[in-house]
């Protein structure tokens, strides 16, 4: 299950103090899937899940070189938990809204730890233009491939369609201030995620339209 749904800024203060309070009270063992040991996890896990290479080799950090979203690339990371039990934590930031499958991703996190914390960019800022370049006029981020909206304590993604590039209705929701950045989330269990009408895009372009219509709807955070 997912629970303390947080719109903010994206500060991870209270997140890394509760990662160092439960190191220092017990062994507590955390990976970061989607991450690089040159961000701002580094000092805080045991292992990094990543297709990158080790970017520092002084840091202590297990690293399972492993394209996420491919399922032939976790057998040794199934050998490893075989062998030492699950993670206790997972972070996984900024990375489910750049891959191809994340509702496999999460899948795969849950089998690999206990519990975790996921972040990704809102909905306001997805939709919001000239995040990157001021000349072009195209919503949120290039490289990302979905919009991620939380409903009913579940998670939805909407692939990033050329359709809402079309029209000015999300304008509404569309917003750069800070403090609607970052869409977070902590969970137990299992991470539960679905793509919007069950990742079919149709049955046409009017049934399209009213999926999208959605991401203007309050209730879906």
């Amino acid at each position: 299950m997912i629970y303390d749904i947080n719109v903010s800024n994206g500060d991870r203060t209270s997140l890394i103090n509760f990662i160092k309070t439960q190191k220092s009270k017990k062994k507590f063992t955390v990976v970061d899937v989607g991450g690089s040991t040159g961000c701002w996890s580094a000092p805080y896990v045991d292992a990094i899940v990543d297709f990158n290479p080790m970017q520092n080799t002084n840091l202590n950090i297990k690293l399972f070189k492993c394209d996420i979203t491919n399922p032939n690339d976790y057998s040794e990371i199934y050998d490893y938990i075989e062998a030492n039990g699950k993670f206790d934590f997972c972070i996984c930031s900024h990375t489910l809204e750049d891959i191809i499958n994340p509702v496999f991703v999460c899948e795969q996190i849950a089998k690999i730890s206990k519990s975790g914390y996921v972040a990704f960019p809102t909905k306001y800022r997805e939709l919001s233009r000239n995040i990157e370049f001021t000349n072009l006029n195209f919503r949120g981020y290039m490289h990302h491939r979905w919009i991620f909206t939380i409903k009913d304590n579940i998670v939805v993604g909407f692939p990033k369609i050329n359709y809402i590039e079309s029209t000015d209705i999300f304008d509404y929701v569309a917003t750069k201030e800070d403090d609607m950045q970052d869409l977070s989330f902590w969970w137990e269990d299992k991470i539960d995620i679905m793509y919007i009408n069950n990742n079919y895009l149709g049955p046409s372009g009017t049934a399209i339209v009213s999926y999208y219509n959605l991401l203007c709807d309050p209730s879906y955070i």
